[in-house]
């Protein structure tokens, strides 16, 4: 039977008192407490108990799932909690006592039911009896079986000098290499750096400077890059994104992003939108076959289906004091350079010609104007220019 809990300790290093625990430091983009809890997960550990520093329990948390449990160190009720989660696991318990990272393969072999205690000194990482682990409290967390840092493959101790960029080489390799087994296709894995949570597709290109952080889950059959960072989004099939930053942000199938879009949180993008270059959004909605082509913002709004929007229109959001919603309809088309000044409507099929400003409401299916009628003076550049050459 695979252990179904771990009991993880992150805490600071007495010489270190000063500093973050080795576990909070980042691994590329998250905490090696996050990767840790990725591969134990992977292996099948789904319990978690953390003890914490009392000042890092919010960040530590950040590293598990919602349900683990965490704790501080100077919990009063520390042992009795420990010994209630261990009265709830079955078999063996994985601790670890020591900052360490463990790939795939090594989370693997530490849960498994037949375990070899390797020759060497101890790491700090162990299998436990629950049974002694309810006997025990937290003086049991030490056992007899454990890894030695010398001699496995896949380990690296974080107290050593090279631990951590050892761990960085082998966390981001191992995702790769993950990916790679699931079809996922890249040009150059020497350029693409994940965080361990992502998800990719099968099919999908990464191109060089691709970068995956937090939540990121990604379709199959999309073309990521060159150049973007993606953080805590969700794309559909068939997605392009070349050159841009997204983060917080959903995508449907067969999304055109970029180059150079910048996409913020909270917004929604439907099936088969476009979001073009140097193209900005925020908070926004968009429905199914929008186009929102270049040079454009749009946020805190809630755009229908198959609008079409010109090059510089923008949504005026804020007033200086507050943000205010747009709501544009089904079938609009917004002209060139249209400031639509919220709070204001574009009603179904409504279109707006270039330059208009709109303040309040483009009825349904009307057209708005609002260009002053150009005066003509004839001679007046030449006559101008004059003055600076008598």
């Amino acid at each position: 039977m695979v252990s179904d809990s771990a009991v993880i300790l992150v805490l600071r290093d007495a010489e270190r008192a000063s500093s973050k625990p080795l576990l909070l430091r980042k691994l590329l983009f998250s905490p090696a407490a996050a990767w840790l809890r990725r591969n134990l997960q992977r292996a099948g550990v789904a319990r978690f108990f953390v003890v914490a520093e009392p000042d890092l329990l919010e960040e530590t948390a950040a590293c598990f799932p919602e349900d683990a449990e965490v704790c501080s160190a100077l919990d009063g009720a520390l042992e009795a909690r420990l010994i209630a989660f261990a009265a709830e696991s079955q078999g063996k318990v994985v601790t670890v006592t020591r900052p360490v990272f463990l790939n795939g393969d090594a989370c693997r072999e530490l849960t498994e039911e037949e375990f070899i205690t390797p020759a060497g000194d101890p790491m700090g990482v162990y299998r436990v009896e629950a049974e002694d682990l309810t006997q025990g409290g937290i003086d049991g967390l030490v056992g007899s079986e454990y890894y030695s840092p010398y001699q496995e493959e896949g380990v690296a101790l974080l107290e050593r000098e090279d631990g951590l960029q050892l761990a960085k080489m082998m966390a981001n390799g191992e995702n790769l290499r993950r990916l790679l087994q699931n079809g996922v296709e890249m040009l150059d894995t020497g350029s693409v750096y994940l965080d361990p949570d992502v998800e990719v597709g099968a099919g999908t290109l990464l191109l060089p400077g691709t970068m995956l952080r937090g939540h990121t889950v990604i379709g199959e059959d999309c073309e990521i890059g060159p150049n973007s960072m993606i953080r805590d989004c969700v794309l559909g099939d068939s997605c392009v994104a070349s050159n841009s930053h997204l983060t917080g942000a959903t995508f449907g199938s067969r999304v055109n992003i970029g180059p150079f879009a910048y996409v913020r949180p909270g917004t929604h993008v439907g099936d088969g939108c476009k979001v073009g270059d140097f193209t900005e959004l925020k908070n926004a909605s968009l429905g199914a076959g929008t186009k929102i082509p270049h040079l454009i913002y749009v946020g805190d709004a809630d755009v229908g289906e198959r609008c079409n929007f010109g090059c510089g229109s923008i949504t005026c959001n804020y007033d200086g004091n507050e943000k205010l919603h747009t709501t544009v309809g089904n079938d609009c088309f917004i002209g060139c350079n249209t400031n639509l000044v919220a709070p204001c409507t574009v009603e179904d099929g409504a279109y707006t010609a270039a330059g208009t400003t709109l303040t309040d409401l483009a009825p349904k299916d009307s057209l708005v104007l609002s260009r002053l009628r150009p005066t003509v003076k004839e001679g007046w550049a030449a006559a101008h220019r004059a003055k600076k050459n008598p």
